[in-house]
């Protein structure tokens, strides 16, 4: 039996329901995204001029929407691990490893970052930060804000999944038990 097909608790779908919809709409930045990319490479090679403020859009989409991936990908189990491994472990096994890493590794590394990148948008927000390239956007801040944002969001998909991983865990071990 494999983790899928055992029901999710509602905490989780709660949460995981969030995390996508969030995800979902942050994936639409992808379209402006790729309009600021084709404008910048139409006014730099057609034109023979650029603008900073639309290169800067470029860098600051991409950091928004790699802060939301984050918790997209691992609320829909796309996140990266040695799958070479991992496919050999039993349902058990598996989720053992989920809820280990989870604990041992992803929340002390998303308390880190959260704790860290407070701070750092809180100063940004503070001096009402902006880009030093004189034609630069404004509003840097905002920026700065998604580190601990996408960290929190991160945060709360990886609460989902451990709750998730325990509630698989114990049931795994109630039917075990009962021999089912």
């Amino acid at each position: 039996m494999s983790s899928s097909e055992l029901e999710k608790p509602k905490l989780c779908a709660f949460l995981d329901n969030a995390v996508i919809m969030i995800g979902r709409t942050t994936g639409w930045l992808t379209v402006v995204l790729m309009a600021a990319i084709i404008a910048q490479v139409v006014m730099r090679y057609g034109f023979k001029s650029g603008m900073s403020s639309l290169e800067e859009l470029q860098w600051h989409l991409y950091a928004v929407i790699f802060m939301i991936a984050l918790s997209y990908s691992l609320v829909q189990d796309a996140h990266i691990r040695l799958d070479l491994l991992h496919q050999r472990f039993s349902p058990r096994l598996k989720e053992w490893v989920e809820v280990i890493g989870i604990i041992f590794l992803l929340i002390p590394m998303v308390v880190v970052f959260f704790l860290h990148g407070l701070p750092f948008a809180a100063k940004s927000f503070s001096i009402m930060e902006r880009s030093p390239a004189p034609t630069g956007l404004p509003y840097r801040f905002i920026i700065k804000s998604f580190l601990p944002i996408g960290i929190g969001l991160l945060g709360i998909a990886a609460l989902s999944r451990l709750i998730r991983g325990v509630h698989i865990l114990l049931t795994l071990k109630r039917r075990t038990r009962h021999g089912r």
